[in-house]
């Protein structure tokens, strides 16, 4: 199954793929597997951040592409389309990212969107203290690369945080790709109880989501305050 935020039935013919893979993918992927094909869900954004790319505030603005394979997020692209850099990971093969050296949890830097700021920075207040310091940016794929660190090739200004946080409903094509890359890398990506998210089935998360990698994200989970996205 595919899911995609946007829906457009003319076909693109300058988009066709020639099914070259990149000599960098090769390098670290060994091959794909067989599945079965109803085990498949793919969930394409073709324009995160919206709202910022109106605003021409275009660092936040990427384009995402994710497979799941029964639920479970395998391969996640984000596209930088503004600088034409693209983060990519196969989980349990590799990725052109990598988790940096340290992150700090006891007074994280927060990432969260600009749009629900208000909801979520006393949420991150409750759980880590007034210092904490709150990064307000548009777009998931933006959120989850700031948790990251870019491969010394590349010269992108983003902001740095040590987690991502969001309180509301968020759509699986927003997160599945990042999802598969913080997979790839030793990290997490839950609902704010610490709960696995399933990327088949319907298109809406209800559960909110933290996202972190390097460090015990199960304590981070605990410093979380009771939160209900449905009621909020």
């Amino acid at each position: 199954m595919v899911n995609s935020e946007e829906h457009d039935n003319t076909l693109d013919k300058a988009a066709a793929w020639s099914r070259k893979i990149p000599a960098d993918i090769l390098e670290k992927v060994e091959g794909g597997r067989d599945v079965p094909a109803e085990s498949v869900t793919v969930w394409i954004d073709p324009l995160d951040a919206t709202q910022e790319y109106t605003e021409n505030l275009v660092k936040f603005v990427t384009t995402m592409v994710c497979v799941a394979v029964d639920g479970k997020p395998v391969i996640g692209v984000i596209h930088v389309p503004f600088t034409g850099f693209t983060a990519w990971a196969f989980v349990g093969q590799g990725s052109n990212m990598r988790a940096r050296s340290s992150y700090s949890v006891s007074t994280p830097k927060a990432i969260v969107s600009r749009s629900h700021s208000g909801k979520v920075k006393s949420f991150v207040q409750d759980a880590f203290g007034n210092s904490t310091t709150i990064i307000e940016a548009g777009g998931a794929g933006y959120k989850v690369l700031s948790l990251l660190e870019m491969p010394s090739s590349e010269a992108i200004p983003m902001d740095q945080a040590d987690v991502y946080i969001h309180v509301t409903f968020i759509k699986k094509w927003d997160i599945c790709a990042g999802a598969a890359l913080l997979s790839a890398l030793g990290g997490h990506m839950t609902t704010l109880k610490g709960e696995d998210i399933d990327y088949s089935g319907t298109a809406l998360n209800k559960g909110g989501l933290v996202a972190s990698v390097g460090v015990d994200h199960k304590a981070l989970v605990k410093k979380l305050p009771e939160w209900d996205p449905e009621k909020h």
